[in-house]
């Protein structure tokens, strides 16, 4: 057992450090006050693949720089790494999309003509892509899901909507696409359900919508309507009538990524707060050296630390499962994930609450860019990816075969 990381991957993780402090730091508040046309620089985009980030996850026949049985390993270490500099969670969330849902997720369920299609334009960072799952009334509860896809020879027809998704503007104006999970049985049963490669710039019918959140400014997040909308038989993933229980897996990784997010975003929050407290004095020394400040930042190390551990077991796991098929099952990863989805979020809202608070006043304003954490992170509290009570259920159906 061995919880270090490789050299490669040391030299890897210092790569996108030196790229995201140099390049990222510098315009963070500028992506989360969207001064920018397309949100997130075409540069920074290019120069993160140029890097090898959004190849990390696919292989080199498709123009990544995938280490085989690493993929989620390397996502990890380059979703902390970015999101430690960019703490709106903006362009995290557009990098583990479009690593995780994209390069993993394709890689591993669509057919060979799509992958050439779709992967090299991902490796590049010239598309996003994302997940399209939540409906107006299936949020938590996947096999609720309703839009349509019904078979007409080669293709399927799309009718219904999707509601709160990323990506809705960077799928159509810089090209991309979403997983979209729809039904192609009887609704609302888990048998019924496919998942379809949907490129929206490629749709007829369709129509969308771009709604006004709290946090991620730099990130769109919007619904689907489609209204016979085709979609040819190629772009489905896996097996017709698996949709489902493929999408499960689909959110272990993405969750990991997610996790992976929260964690960067608080280990900037925590190197701020420390930062902070040795430099402000008050009542003659630095109030770091009050207990009431120290043992928090102690514990908040704590739980950080621990987390991310624990993430990069998951995450191993997770590569473990698809390079060595049969040494690990979903059932071992599921629990290891929900707790990283459930945990990463709440602790990176306290520690981000925990570092405005030393700072005061300060804190409390726009020009401290600790409250863009605080925004950005609680999209994960409040249940993008899974609600902390579908973790914990999760956690106790698959460790203690508890089903209430």
């Amino acid at each position: 057992m061995d919880f270090g990381m490789s050299w490669e991957q040391k030299i890897f993780q210092r790569t996108v450090r030196e790229y995201c402090e140099k390049n990222v730091t510098p315009i963070s508040r500028d992506i989360d006050e969207e001064k920018f046309e397309k949100r997130i620089p075409d540069e920074i985009l290019k120069g993160l693949a140029d890097i090898g980030v959004f190849g990390c996850t696919i292989p080199e026949e498709y123009g990544g720089s995938a280490q085989p049985g690493e993929e989620i390993q390397y996502a990890n270490i380059a979703i902390q790494e970015i999101s430690r500099t960019e703490m709106s969670m903006s362009l995290p969330v557009y990098m583990l999309l479009t690593i995780g849902w994209g390069g993993e997720f394709l890689r591993i369920y669509a057919k060979e003509e799509v992958k050439r299609e779709i992967l090299p334009k991902l490796a590049s960072g010239e598309w996003f892509w994302g997940i399209n799952v939540t409906e107006p009334g299936a949020g938590s509860d996947v096999a609720a899901t309703t839009t349509a896809a019904t078979r007409q020879g080669n293709k399927f027809v799309l009718n219904g909507e999707k509601a709160y998704i990323s990506g809705v503007d960077e799928s159509q104006v810089r090209g991309g696409g979403h997983c979209t999970l729809v039904a192609t049985g009887t609704p609302k049963t888990k048998a019924g359900k496919s998942m379809l490669a949907i490129i929206p710039n490629q749709l007829n019918g369709m129509t969308s919508s771009v709604y006004k959140d709290m946090g991620r400014m730099g990130l769109s997040t919007g619904g689907f309507v489609y209204e016979g909308s085709e979609v040819p038989e190629k772009y489905l993933l896996g097996e017709e009538g698996k949709g489902f229980y493929i999408c499960m897996e689909g959110f272990n990784v993405a969750r990991a990524v997610v996790a992976a997010a929260c964690l960067g975003g608080t280990q900037g929050c925590l190197e701020m707060a420390v930062d902070y407290v040795k430099q402000r004095t008050a009542f003659g020394r630095p109030i770091g050296n009050n207990q009431g400040i120290s043992f928090e930042i102690a514990e908040d190390w704590c739980r950080l630390e621990s987390a991310r551990l624990m993430l990069q077991k998951g995450c191993w796991m997770i590569d473990k499962y698809y390079s060595e098929p049969g040494s690990v099952t979903q059932r071992e990863i599921n629990p290891i994930i929900a707790f990283n989805k459930w945990w990463a979020p709440l602790i990176g809202a306290d520690i981000s609450q925990h570092a405005m608070m030393y700072h005061g006043a300060f804190g409390y304003t726009k020009d401290c860019p600790l409250q863009m954490a605080h925004r950005g992170v609680l999209s994960y509290v409040v249940g993008a990816e899974g609600t902390p009570n579908i973790m914990k259920l999760i956690i106790a159906r698959d460790i203690f075969d508890l089903r209430g």
